[in-house]
């Protein structure tokens, strides 16, 4: 009996495909029943991959604007896109004044001007005509005198509205007398006063300037008598470019 048990196992066993779970044999006594083990199936491990949707993000950029600096000499009071004063300015203008040769009377004079300006500093011409002026300047027949300086002048608080203006200069005179007789000299003068200067943009200004001059003649004017001491004075409107 056990013999033909153990037969059956073996049969069994070599019956069974390689998959199948193997039997388990055991030595058994008469009347023991062997019971085979019971195959368990595990089913594969299926791996799913699901892949990460892309997530876009659009940035709008922002466009930043840095806070002007302000100016590094700032106006007396604001005026229209002011800024300061260009390095290199051209001044032309014209004006009306006076002329006196300390003898009791003074001569209305017409004033023209034509600078150059650097910076504060400005090297120009400036021209007083006086017509029928020279009974005031001598005492003896009368007749036009011409007045042409060249003049170096300096402009105090550059970039203010008001500024006083300081100028030194080389006279040229030339007396023109009713008789025709015309005559030259040579002279030295001294120029105190005051602008305003309103801007109408960063490169270009209307300037008012008045002021009080002396002059020295130095030489002699032939045939005319004329004071050797003169004072002028008189108002100007430039316009600097």
């Amino acid at each position: 009996m056990t013999r033909h048990l153990c037969a059956l196992a073996l049969a069994a066993t070599t019956a069974l495909p390689a998959t199948a779970q193997a039997i388990e044999i055991y030595a058994s006594t008469p009347g023991t029943v062997v019971v085979p083990s019971p195959r368990v199936y595990v089913p594969p491990v299926t791996t799913v991959v699901i892949p990460s949707p892309r997530v876009y993000v659009r940035s709008t950029p922002r466009l930043y604007i840095p806070p002007a600096d302000p100016p590094a000499d700032p106006p007396t009071h604001p005026q229209p896109q002011e800024r300061r004063d260009p390095r290199t300015a051209v001044f032309v203008g014209a004006g009306y004044g006076g002329m006196t040769g300390f003898q009791g009377s003074a001569a209305g004079t017409f004033r023209l001007h034509l600078g150059l300006g650097l910076g504060a500093t400005e090297i120009g011409i400036r021209a007083d005509i006086a017509n029928r002026a020279l009974d005031a300047l001598a005492n003896t027949q009368p007749g036009n005198v011409y007045l042409i300086s060249a003049e170096v002048a300096h402009r105090f608080l550059e970039g203010s509205t008001v500024r006083p203006v300081l100028g030194l200069s080389f006279d040229r005179w030339q007396v023109d007398a009713d008789n025709g007789a015309s005559a030259g000299a040579f002279g030295v003068g001294a120029r105190a006063g005051a602008e305003v200067h309103y801007h109408l943009n960063p490169n270009a200004a209307l300037v008012f300037g008045a002021d009080l001059g002396y002059h020295r003649v130095l030489t002699a004017i032939d045939g005319v008598s004329v004071a050797p001491d003169v004072l002028t004075f008189g108002a100007t409107i430039d316009i600097r470019l």
